[in-house]
């Protein structure tokens, strides 16, 4: 794990994913690639790639949606193959999901994110997640960087929240 990110674990707030939701997306991977099991995909590399995708988009979704308690997860959402994730709305304001994984950190366009949380996804299934970034702390750090392209690395000075309603209180 990159050292920026080690020294600011105690920012983010670690989900622990249940065994259950990798099974679940295991499943939804074999129904999008047409097969019966892993073993008969033609080539393993691109399939294996195909579902670590979709298994950090979903573990990423459900451990925010976890962690904020918000519904009950939306599994037949995820059984559409051409399912994009969307922006989340809460009262009329909009939050980004900028997911990352490895040793990098994340980078996103100004231009296209607002209010956003950075969510972390490990290999052994473990996921953490940022405080808030508001859109004003996101156009500052455009001016400051002097790019549109954003790498995050300072996570200390985002705004926490332990609920939906604190989190919708904190968005601009």
């Amino acid at each position: 794990m990159n050292k920026v990110l080690l020294n600011q674990l105690v920012y983010f707030k670690r989900v622990n994913i249940p065994k259950y939701i990798e099974a679940n997306i295991q499943s939804i991977a074999l129904k999008h690639l047409e097969l019966s099991d892993m073993g008969k995909l033609r080539d393993r590399m691109e399939g294996q790639l195909y579902y670590s995708r979709l298994r950090d988009d979903i573990f990423s979704e459900y451990a925010f949606e976890n962690l904020i308690g918000l519904r009950k997860f939306d599994w037949d959402k995820r059984t559409k193959k051409n399912y994009k994730r969307k922006k989340y709305v809460f009262e009329n304001k909009i939050l980004n999901l900028v997911l990352f994984m490895g040793d990098s950190l994340p980078k996103f366009s100004a231009d296209h994110v607002g209010n956003c949380i950075f969510v972390h996804v490990n290999t052994d299934s473990r996921v953490l997640v940022s405080g808030l970034a508001t859109k004003s702390m996101i156009d500052k750090m455009t001016v400051e960087q002097d790019s549109k392209i954003i790498e995050f690395a300072d996570f200390k000075g985002l705004l926490e929240y332990n609920s939906m309603d604190e989190l919708i209180m904190k968005m601009e």
